[in-house]
């Protein structure tokens, strides 16, 4: 598995931030989980993330709702993840990841 599907999913599902002048991409809260299956092939620690939602005039405002890691293990990271993103509910939010290769 490469980096091709990551990169995949958010050309097919991510939201730029770039309207808000940061240079990172947002995915909805439903493709969350894939990404964090994929981040977990590739052996990605996740390091925490940002979540956003979308205000009037399609910009993005944060929700001021956020996680980090600080370990080195990828399984617990993509875990501590999936537990922040669990705890969201449905909610029609948007997450940034913050990954470090291997």
């Amino acid at each position: 598995m490469s980096a091709s599907k990551i990169l995949e999913l958010y050309a097919r599902m991510g939201r730029s931030l770039i309207g808000n002048g940061l240079n990172e991409a947002a995915l909805p809260l439903a493709a969350a989980e894939a990404a964090l299956d994929l981040f977990a092939l590739q052996r990605w620690r996740v390091l925490g993330g940002d979540v956003y939602q979308l205000a009037e005039g399609d910009r993005f405002e944060s929700t001021y709702e956020n996680w980090f890691y600080e370990g080195e293990d990828v399984d617990g990271s993509i875990a501590v993840a999936r537990n922040f993103i669990n705890s969201l509910g449905v909610r029609p939010v948007y997450i940034v990841f913050v990954v470090a290769a291997r």
